[in-house]
């Protein structure tokens, strides 16, 4: 498959206007962010099953090293290896990379001290935080009807998730880390899309992942300042651990997983405005719930098909609204 031809913007434009003036492909962005969340649903529930086990640090080196791998072998194939080699990236993307490195490190950190469901409460504030910046950031208006979708569907996250009263421990600052590092970089994949193809963008985007999981390693790698008092700086600071045969094979699985996912949300991210796509990441819910009863036999609750039709009838609705428009 060859890799999509980057265009140089015209000279005098910057990040606001060329997100602003990018043509808008609702549809397809819609699919292709539906196939991303599914792809990393099934990820993230193997990913509970191995995480306890090793630092959060040493995951991110083996799932975002062969994930850049496999993305760079596809550049390589698909005869984009130009587009690497003697290119200087742009301080816009290297931004974006070492934004949404940080995010996913802090959100898998919280995720130690805080159940999920008060995670993911916290985590969905995200399209919210979209639509409140994409303006100031890149310059789009956000249109009321989206507005009214957002909120529609966050009620639906909020009926299914039903966070507890003790949401507010330490954790839940990283998590609200986590989730506004990845609102500004999701919304920064627009612009930095209108010049860098999404191939090269994930693998930046990894590259960053493997950078910050390797610095951690050289501070906690040795064990010596591991903290065991609260469960998210015990899953950070945790020392090196030699992984089994079959975790290592696992880990290496979960790059092929990432890499796929990697380019999905790049590219959906891409091709329309994010505060139209980002609601279409509530989707995740429905599959969580799926996954957890196939392999552990978790059965929702009512309230997770109540809110999951909240979530579904929000995105049609804002589909169909705006289809009416063009």
């Amino acid at each position: 498959m060859a890799i999509e031809s980057t265009k140089s913007a015209p000279a005098g434009t910057d990040a606001r206007g060329d997100a602003a003036a990018r043509p808008q492909q609702k549809l397809k962005g819609a699919l292709i962010l539906s196939a991303a969340v599914l792809v990393t649903g099934l990820q993230d529930a193997f990913i509970k099953d191995l995480s306890a086990a090793y630092p959060v640090w040493e995951m991110q080196i083996f799932r975002g090293g062969s994930a850049a791998l496999l993305i760079l072998g596809w550049i390589v194939i698909g005869g984009g290896l130009r587009q690497l080699v003697g290119t200087r990236p742009s301080l816009l993307l290297l931004a974006r990379s070492a934004i949404l490195a940080m995010a996913s490190l802090s959100f898998y950190v919280s995720l130690a001290g805080m159940q999920f469901a008060d995670a993911v409460a916290i985590y969905f504030s995200l399209p919210l935080m979209i639509a409140a910046l994409s303006g100031f950031l890149i310059g789009e208006r956000v249109p009321p009807q989206r507005w009214v979708a957002i909120v529609v569907a966050f009620v639906g996250v909020a009926i299914i998730a039903q966070p507890t009263s003790g949401i507010f421990n330490p954790a839940t600052l990283i998590a609200l880390f986590a989730t506004l590092c990845y609102a500004v970089g999701l919304m920064l994949t627009r612009p930095v899309g209108m010049r860098v193809p999404s191939a090269v963008m994930g693998l930046w985007q990894l590259m960053a992942f493997v950078t910050t999981g390797v610095l951690l390693g050289l501070i906690f790698g040795s064990g010596a300042f591991h903290d065991p008092a609260h469960p998210s700086f015990s899953y950070l600071t945790q020392g090196w651990i030699t992984p089994t045969p079959r975790h290592l094979l696992e880990m290496l699985a979960f790059g092929v997983a990432a890499a796929l996912a990697t380019i999905l949300y790049t590219a959906g991210y891409k091709v329309v405005a994010p505060s139209f796509v980002a609601p279409f990441e509530y989707q995740s819910l429905i599959w969580a719930s799926l996954w957890g009863f196939l392999m552990w036999g978790d059965v929702p609750a009512g309230t997770t098909f109540g809110g999951a039709a909240l979530i579904v009838a929000a995105g049609l609705w804002m589909i169909w609204r705006e289809s009416r428009k063009q």
